[in-house]
């Protein structure tokens, strides 16, 4: 029987390959969208640079020494990207002991010493 609701009517051919299309494409979406979701909110990406300025203002104001200077700077740095991470826990004592001792250091020498005694408190 050639008719077309016989019982030798032949059905669509559903390939493998065309069922794993939309699979495919779902994983795509996923795996490319993952990145995506563990950006830092704008909020608190709009809030580290006031919370390094105000890092910086506190801890600098009369240091003298351009090595104490850089210093406190890559710390405020690092405090405001990274302060609230549970991931960096461990190294966040060494950048807050950077920020609260160096701040007035005069000499390099005297700020070399400081970033020593910071690392010696908190081996990495």
């Amino acid at each position: 029987m050639s008719g077309a609701h016989g019982p030798l009517t032949r059905q669509p051919n559903v390939s493998l390959t065309g069922m794993l299309r939309p699979v495919a494409a779902i994983l795509s979406a996923i795996v490319l969208a993952a990145p995506l979701t563990c950006l830092p909110d704008p909020a608190r990406a709009q809030l580290s640079p006031q919370t390094q300025s105000q890092c910086e203002l506190s801890a600098i104001r009369d240091t003298r020494s351009a090595f104490a200077i850089q210093t406190i700077r890559s710390a405020c740095n690092w405090l405001a990207l990274n302060g609230d991470s549970l991931l960096n826990e461990s190294l966040k004592p060494y950048y807050v002991c950077i920020v609260q001792n160096l701040s007035g250091a005069q000499s390099d020498a005297a700020a070399s010493a400081i970033v020593s005694a910071c690392r010696s408190a908190d081996p990495r």
